[in-house]
């Protein structure tokens, strides 16, 4: 009976302290809300923390290798880009030097055209009968008309006759005041430089 009532009284007891404390609980719930509040914001902390490391750790040879190989041939490609830019460079510098010779040359060759005195084939014939005609004069009298006459055409009939027939007639041309014999200095000049186009027809 004994054992009976004091199961019954701690029962009773148990569900007194039961109530009290759920009422308790109740009348203040500001502590619940900031228990939960609390537990909340630490969960949030939690969530935001920074990961100390990557969520995934792991070594793949072969896409080391790939990363590796990827990288010697975008350093190949830089130093090949180096070396194409020095060539670009160096043709530029060559171009430029010879766009200079050549317009040096052809500078020069407008001015070997201009000293050069040429006879076409089309004038050769009738030159060469001009010559012969002279040559058969006196060289005093061939002088005198040759005088008369720009120096281009007497460079080109000088040029059709033979020495022997040319000199006595360019040395009486020089004969008389200064201004002839620095004339004839400069046919003689040009004659030096005077070219037959025709190979068919060479001077008497």
């Amino acid at each position: 009976m004994m054992s009976i009532l004091q199961t019954k009284w701690t029962a009773l007891v148990a569900g007194g302290l039961a109530y009290v404390l759920t009422t308790w609980a109740v009348l203040q719930p500001h502590k619940q809300l900031a228990q939960a509040a609390a537990a909340l914001e630490k969960a949030r902390e939690t969530r935001d923390a920074p990961v100390a490391g990557p969520s995934w750790t792991f070594q793949n040879a072969e896409l080391e290798q790939l990363m590796g190989e990827l990288k010697n041939e975008r350093e190949a490609a830089r130093l090949r880009a180096t070396q194409l830019d020095g060539l670009e460079a160096r043709l530029a510098s060559e171009h430029q030097e010879i766009c200079s010779v050549t317009q040096t040359v052809a500078r020069l060759q407008g001015q070997l055209d201009v000293a050069i005195t040429r006879v076409s084939d089309a004038e050769v014939n009738n030159l060469k009968k001009l010559a012969k005609v002279y040559a058969t004069m006196s060289p005093e009298s061939a002088a005198r008309i040759l005088k008369e006459m720009d120096d281009e055409p007497i460079v080109k009939i000088l040029a059709l006759m033979k020495e022997s027939e040319s000199a006595p007639i360019i040395e009486s041309l020089g004969q008389g005041n200064r201004g002839e014999a620095k004339r004839v200095a400069a046919i003689s000049d040009r004659l030096r430089l005077t070219l037959v186009d025709s190979k068919k027809n060479p001077a008497p």
